[in-house]
């Protein structure tokens, strides 16, 4: 019977600034220390959001050994960290994190292995990486698919079977997204004050459908010349999508704000958010953009469905479709009751259905219900 905290080691690729990565440090700040003490390993580098995690007095330990080719020496510093920390549930993320974390911890016998899946399948349906995901996927205790669209992609492709798969949602916490006028974000952006702001969350990528966005902001300023987009975030495609707003002259239109931790801040600034991503596991920054109540206009993908749940809570558009984002965004700016409404709903919807209490409770019970089913732990 353990007299002491569950000692959780979280394994994870990387740590930039990202929606998995953000999740993991809302996630650590919620947990309740006399139930769960963390460690987090960091298989490359320390990262924007190892600051973050080491600033919780967290204690993490960055390998700086994530490379091509499978990596002997990195399972190695894995089952080294694992015994010096008496660790007794290990918590993977993400695909190189599930691989290397996984086989240290069956070779531990760790008796509590929970990976968590954060995406649809896309590399992943590489016939490699499916019959390593199958193989340790039977060794695990329970999968965590952060949505049933990413759980239906592991159920297809990984052929995990369904009574080891979980969902478990990603969560927002509330107070963060309350109370921010967004007064500050347009003072420093020089926004005039009767502009409507449009804005979108995320990494500059092909997978978030940046483009498909500008395109539909330039066909709307002749009839908007109010109209500013707030783009938040950077990623490898900032050059082309910068390239994008000079070909349609959108200078001093369009702002690229750079990778930010003052996420709500600017949400609140934004009269409408556009959420244009092709593919999605759950979508973080369309949480967010639901906490702080905002109009939404999302692309009609599974994930987004998910989240929203009804048009009630905001408007779908066919993906990769720049003209049916333009007609949203009109839609919006011309009935601002029904952005109102649409916000309110977002919110509601998110507060009850997508808090971080609720994920960290649910991984808390998760954790002890499978280590007292093998006698790791017992309640008196």
């Amino acid at each position: 019977m353990l007299k002491r905290p569950i000692n959780v080691l979280h394994v994870i690729s990387r740590l930039p600034v990202g929606g998995v990565e953000r999740q993991l440090s809302a996630v650590l700040r919620n947990y309740d220390r006399q139930k769960i003490m963390p460690f987090v390993c960091s298989l490359s580098d320390r990262g924007e959001v190892g600051l973050e995690i080491q600033a919780m007095g967290i204690e993490l330990i960055c390998l700086n050994k994530l490379g091509h080719g499978f990596s002997v020496s990195l399972v190695s510093h894995l089952i080294r960290i694992m015994k010096d920390k008496r660790i007794d549930v290990v918590r993977t993320h993400q695909y190189h994190a599930n691989l290397y974390g996984r086989i240290a911890a069956v070779i531990c016998r760790i008796p509590c292995i929970v990976p968590s899946i954060h995406n649809v399948y896309t590399r992943d349906r590489k016939l490699h990486r499916r019959i390593l995901n199958n193989l340790l996927g039977r060794l695990s205790d329970a999968v965590i698919a952060v949505s049933e669209a990413v759980k239906d992609d592991v159920m297809t492709y990984d052929n995990i079977p369904s009574g080891r798969l979980r969902v478990i949602y990603n969560g927002i916490e509330e107070v963060r997204f309350t109370g921010n006028t967004g007064a500050e974000i347009r003072s420093e952006f020089n926004l005039p004050e009767n502009a409507v702001i449009v804005g979108s969350v995320g990494r500059l990528t092909t997978q978030k459908g940046q483009q498909y966005l500008i395109e539909a902001v330039a066909s709307l300023v002749k009839d908007f010349p109010g109209l500013r987009l707030l783009m938040v975030g950077d990623g490898p495609d900032k050059a082309v999508l910068l390239r994008l707003v000079r070909e349609k002259g959108l200078e001093g239109r369009v702002i690229f704000t750079g990778s930010r931790d003052d996420v709500p801040h600017l949400l609140a600034a934004m009269d409408i958010f556009v959420f244009p991503s092709l593919w999605e596991g759950l979508p973080n920054a369309l949480v967010e953009a639901m906490a702080a109540g905002k109009a939404i206009i999302a692309t009609n993908i599974k994930p987004n469905r998910e989240v929203l749940g009804s048009e009630d809570a905001g408007m779908f558009v066919t993906s990769k479709d720049s003209m049916s984002i333009a007609s949203g965004i009109a839609a919006l700016i011309r009935n601002r009751t029904l952005a109102r409404q649409l916000g309110a709903a977002a919110q509601a919807r998110a507060f009850s259905r997508f808090t971080v209490a609720g994920t960290v409770l649910a991984y808390t019970t998760l954790f002890e219900d499978i280590l007292s089913a093998k006698g790791w732990i017992t309640y008196s």
